[in-house]
């Protein structure tokens, strides 16, 4: 199978169909392009930490990448439940991609060619292979191959805006390409424009960061990947510092904002509403008097920080006049302006759950042609069309991920059901089973999967089967030993309720403001042995006992949750196994006009997908049951 780009979403597709053992080519324009960060140099963070965790456990490399060139770590969503927590990381822009070529060079089954895919081949309704100008030569060079993967992120006809200055550029210091868009225009898919901005890079030896407020790394925080007991950074992690933006900055962007790319007009495309550009906050949220602003220094040995809440298109000059009006950038010296970037996307509405189009067999699409923005999402949409292709180029079948398995599942789901108005980022919001779909357990859902399909590496497997053995005793003993009446007035001393009759261990643990910390408190203090729950150890917080205590703790807390939860899963998946046939009829049914001509054009492939369909009314999807089941008999 073939891959084009090799981006985030490029890199987990090509390595996951080498891994399964498919001669896989990757097609890139520069191969020190590889695993570039155009935007922010960070991994993870709400939501976005959760589909890094589960492109660990599919086997795919950013978590494992990211563990060896991290530079600053933070647990983020501490003041929520388990199900928002996990882990948001900063990693060196220059180690990143390095490490991430030095996979390439080494996986087998992987060949790597540099140059410019023009088109993919087709014949009849199926993939034939694609033609590509390798660098250096005139003549384009066809090579065949029953699936391909396309995910050019923002080089489909990439337009930068700088001020009023355009730059025909996917991003700044690569070119765009042009010969894939009209390919997918006559192939008929549906493309619009979208938009996207980076912030201005300052130099760190200008800043004052005495008037910043220091935000350390939080080394407990722990791995990005299962298969780590603890990061393996190269040097000692660095912090973040964080300043805001103050009413005098928003003067000046309100009173420049007809120079603004964006705002007088000169950029067609949809920007992200989840991350709005500096001058768009100012407009949108004119009551608000700052907004806060970090400065994350983006490689171990550069001079470079990423201004973080500051994304703009505004001219030069006056995003250095704003900046200078920032508390501890008051001397700043700005290494290169932010800019906005306009690039073709694909209409995610024409693609199947595996990610493969409709409208051509074999050609999957993946990353930010299809509507998202992030590296995260980029890569969960890539290992999904990865695996996809290269089941399609054996005739093995599929894998559909569903929104009860993982936020890869709802991601996906949400672009092929519901479609993209803006780019879409994921929020935890989005995921109704989002209690059983947390950071921590990951592996336990989507690394069977990964077994299944040759992705699981011994060391994986091994890590995996060793925390359900740990997870599954402890339980099983702490539910086993049982303390009695006679201890009330210990637990009253520690404001814990009293026991009628007797509670286990496993029982305590479930009332409120009952952890493992105060149970160990409590038992030593009765003269009872805590032998029996995993240690604590905050050296290697990725240490096995370490997160089988953790989870042992969220499964008592929140076990009537949980359950609750694994009712709704249940329903969803009788609803998800209900299949409509590909040539399903819906005119003639006596469903609603709205209903007809949605299914119509979203061609659902389950009840479950049809329901989730915005404006298809619950009425019609019990008709179209009953249209199904008759169908059947």
């Amino acid at each position: 199978m073939i891959v084009i780009g090799a981006g985030h979403a490029g890199i987990e597709a090509a390595l996951a169909s080498a891994r399964m053992g498919r001669f896989t080519l990757c097609v890139t324009l520069r191969s020190d392009r590889i695993g570039h960060l155009p935007c922010n140099c960070s991994i993870g963070g709400p939501a976005k930490g959760h589909i890094a965790r589960e492109v660990d456990a599919l086997g795919g490399q950013m978590g494992v990448t990211t563990d060896h060139t991290l530079t600053h770590l933070r647990r983020v969503g501490t003041g929520k439940g388990p199900a928002v927590q996990t882990i948001r990381a900063q990693v060196c822009k220059a180690a990143y991609p390095k490490a991430m070529q030095e996979v390439f060079r080494t996986t087998p089954n992987l060949t790597l060619v540099e140059g410019e895919a023009l088109t993919v081949l087709t014949q009849g309704d199926h993939v034939a292979g694609v033609l590509f100008r390798p660098n250096g030569q005139d003549e384009p060079v066809e090579i065949a191959a029953p699936s391909v993967v396309i995910t050019t992120g923002t080089f489909l006809n990439g337009l930068c805006h700088e001020g009023q200055k355009k730059t025909v550029a996917a991003r700044q210091g690569d070119q765009a390409v042009f010969g894939l868009s009209a390919f997918l225009v006559e192939l008929g898919v549906h493309m619009r424009r979208f938009k996207t901005g980076t912030t201005p890079r300052v130099a760190l030896s200008t800043l004052n960061l005495d008037r910043t407020l220091v935000m350390p790394s939080e080394w407990e925080a722990g791995p990005l990947s299962f298969l780590h007991d603890a990061p393996f950074p190269e040097r000692d992690l660095l912090p973040t510092w964080q300043t805001y933006t103050n009413q005098k900055v928003h003067e000046i962007l309100r009173e420049n904002l007809h120079q603004s790319a964006m705002f007088s007009g000169q950029i067609e495309g949809v920007g992200p509403r989840y991350c709005p550009s500096v001058e768009d906050k100012v407009v949108r949220f004119s009551q608000k008097e700052s907004h806060p602003i970090f400065l994350e220094q983006e490689e171990w040995d550069s001079e470079s920080v990423y201004v973080q809440g500051f994304s703009t298109s505004m001219p030069a000059d006056v995003q250095l006049e704003a900046l200078h009006h920032i508390e501890g950038l008051e001397q700043a010296v700005m290494i290169r302006p932010g800019y906005a970037v306009e690039y073709d996307m694909a209409d995610p509405l024409q693609l199947r759950p595996t990610l493969m189009s409709k409208l051509l067999k074999g050609l999957f699409l993946a990353g930010q042609i299809n509507g998202t923005s992030g590296y995260e999402e980029a890569a969960g949409q890539g290992i999904v069309a990865g695996i996809n292709a290269a089941l399609f180029a054996k005739e093995e079948g599929e894998e559909v991920f569903s929104r009860d398995q993982s936020f890869i599942g709802v991601m996906i789901d949400d672009l092929v059901t519901k479609g993209v108005e803006d780019p879409y980022r994921m929020l935890t919001a989005r995921a109704e089973h989002r209690l059983v779909l947390r950071h921590d357990n990951a592996d336990q859902r989507l690394t069977p999967i990964a077994e299944r399909l040759g992705l699981a590496s011994e060391l994986r497997l091994r890590r995996l089967e060793k925390k359900n053995e740990i997870i599954s005793q402890t339980i099983s003993q702490m539910e086993s030993r049982y303390l009695t009446e006679a201890v009330n007035g210990t637990l009253a001393d520690y404001e814990v309720s009293p026991i009628r009759n007797r509670a286990s261990h496993f029982d305590l643990l479930k009332r409120p403001h009952v952890t493992l910390d105060l149970l160990e408190v409590l038992l030593r203090a009765l003269g009872e042995s805590t032998d029996h729950i995993p240690a604590k150890c905050l050296e290697r917080p990725g240490d096995l006992h370490h997160l089988s205590r953790e989870q042992v703790e969220i499964n008592a807390v929140y076990s009537g949750y949980l359950k609750r939860q694994s009712d709704e899963v249940e329903l969803a998946r009788k609803m998800d196994a209900f299949l409509i046939p590909e040539a399903f009829e819906y005119e003639g049914k006596s469903l609603s006009y709205e209903t007809v001509e949605k299914l119509s054009r979203i061609r659902p492939t389950t009840v479950g997908q049809a329901s989730r369909i915005p404006g298809v009314r619950p009425a019609d999807i019990a008709l179209l049951i009953g249209h199904l089941r008759a169908g059947r008999s």
